[in-house]
């Protein structure tokens, strides 16, 4: 069960790899940084929602699990000028960094960008694309995948999850707010 009002807690050794009933549990905890416009109580749902969705990391073994303390990673909802700030980061994107910190940029949550308005992407789908990017690369998958092309298996596809669909499709043939089969995989 997601407890939306964070109340859950976990011991630091239960969150490493713990396993309940075969699927392996990943402790979160959601915070602010900054002045952001977004609704925080809103952002933590919608977190809940992409993470807990049967067309998400779910479908890798996986059930995330919000809690207020003793977790694995950090969901963050971040002021742009925070993120700017925050090395490895940009205020333009969001971004995963080594401090396991998924850090959402407030403009981007409530807006999308510019390249996912003009391919039809809507603003809750691309909410969806950006927390499920963001946890990939916690989850392990580090590079992005820069190109649809043969070589790389996705010619004439939806964009892998993994491509930085905020700046453009790059060969693909439509956003994607959801891993493909062939990214369910994990190094955590």
């Amino acid at each position: 069960v997601v407890n939306y009002g964070g109340t859950n807690t976990a011991s630091t050794a239960d969150a490493k790899g713990h396993i309940i009933d075969g699927v392996k549990v990943i402790y979160y905890k959601t915070m602010v940084w900054g002045n952001v416009e977004a609704n925080f109580s809103d952002f933590r749902i919608k977190v809940a929602e992409t993470l807990n969705d049967p067309r998400g990391w779910v479908r890798a073994g996986l059930k995330f699990i919000e809690v207020n303390s003793g977790q694995d990673v950090n969901v963050i909802l971040s002021d742009p000028a925070i993120l700017g700030a925050t090395p490895g980061c940009c205020a333009d994107l969001s971004c995963t960094t080594w401090a396991n910190q998924v850090i959402i940029n407030d403009v981007r949550w409530r807006e999308g960008t510019e390249a996912s308005r003009a391919g039809g992407m809507s603003t809750r789908d691309y909410q969806h694309m950006v927390v499920n990017h963001e946890m990939g690369h916690w989850l392990g998958h580090y590079a992005h995948i820069e190109w649809c092309t043969a070589e790389n298996g996705f010619l004439g596809g939806p964009a892998p999850i993994m491509l930085q669909q905020s700046t453009g499709l790059r060969d693909c043939i439509s956003f994607n707010a959801w891993p493909l089969d062939s990214e369910l995989w994990t190094l955590r």
